[in-house]
């Protein structure tokens, strides 16, 4: 019998115990989709297929929208916004780019798409300009949600035809460090149908689906599972990761549930906590299985990490991996 990663995460995102723990690093194949330019990367600059104009900030490591950018000043506006062409482009040479260097056998194979719904929204408006339209024209908002997932479900099809991955990770965050950017109400009534429809999309082209949220989105994690998410990202702290688990880890796979603000991803990070850190969250979220060990691409010690890692999870997969060699 021959494990392979892949048929281990899988174990995992199916909500039950894999052989050993798995992680996102040695595991998984994580690519950015870039068939259709929704965001840069790194220090690129430039304006995405929304017209979106992006430059490099040194402190939040990464391409964010020009400071004062507005694609439009009114959110009645947003109709004539001309949503990327899905067909002027081919697809086969596009998606070969981006997964050139999968290993589809023997790793987890996973689709980013920044920019969710509430994401673009604010990318687009302005943050505060949608916060306001939010409760002054919830009508507007509903309709550009609506709009949005039917450009977003289209793209979720494309990736399941040519890219061909086990998952989907669609980022929207909702949340701030300690609270909700607006109310659970607003979320279920506006967002939630939609986030439904892309679930389903992701599930109907046989896709899992995993929802990157950032900060605090407690208060809605129980809707979250009721849709039919696969798994979430990266569940931090502030949301009581172990509680959730102890919860709801035969529904939904957490992936991560490690301090990154204050500590991992922290550049005051020391080596001890990196390995404390490590410790506590496989001591208090793997148990059970349904769990994914995803570590930051912004860790102060990457090395560190997978070090306390393998301390940990090597023993558990030689022991798998010698067990099954002698199932025939």
């Amino acid at each position: 019998m021959t494990i392979r990663p892949r048929d281990n995460v899988l174990l995992a995102m199916k909500h039950e115990e894999p052989y050993w723990i798995p992680n996102n690093i040695t595991d998984c194949d994580v690519v950015l989709q870039q068939a259709v330019q929704e965001r840069y990367e790194g220090t690129t600059e430039g304006r995405d297929e929304f017209g979106v104009e992006f430059v490099y900030d040194k402190e939040s490591r990464g391409p964010v929208v020009r400071p004062g950018y507005r694609a439009f000043q009114d959110i009645e506006e947003w109709h004539d916004l001309v949503f990327p062409d899905l067909e002027n482009r081919d697809w086969e040479a596009l998606a070969a780019k981006d997964t050139a260097k999968w290993d589809r056998e023997n790793k987890f194979s996973i689709v980013q798409m920044y920019n969710g719904m509430f994401e673009r929204a604010h990318i687009m408006m302005g943050f505060q300009e949608v916060l306001m339209a939010l409760l002054e024209e919830p009508e507007e908002m509903e309709e550009w949600f609506r709009v949005f997932t039917d450009y977003r479900c289209a793209l979720i099809r494309k990736i399941a035809q040519y890219y061909k991955p086990d998952a989907v990770m669609i980022f929207d965050d909702y949340g701030a460090k300690q609270s909700m950017m607006f109310s659970p109400a607003i979320w279920r009534e506006m967002i939630k149908p939609q986030l439904k429809r892309l679930v389903d999309t992701a599930h109907d082209c046989g896709l899992f689906y995993i929802l990157h949220g950032c900060g605090y989105y407690k208060p809605i994690f129980p809707d979250i599972v009721e849709l039919g998410v696969d798994g979430a990202h990266p569940v931090q702290v502030s949301n009581d990761p172990k509680e959730l688990k102890d919860k709801y880890g035969k529904n939904i796979c957490f992936c991560g549930g490690f301090d990154n603000v204050d500590i991992l991803d922290n550049e005051n990070c020391t080596v001890e906590q990196t390995r404390e850190e490590v410790r506590r969250v496989l001591t208090e979220l793997a148990p059970g299985g349904s769990y994914l060990a995803w570590r930051s691409f912004l860790i102060t010690h990457p090395d560190v990490f997978m070090e306390e890692y393998w301390r940990i999870v090597g023993p558990q997969k030689e022991a798998a991996l010698a067990k099954a060699a002698l199932i025939h």
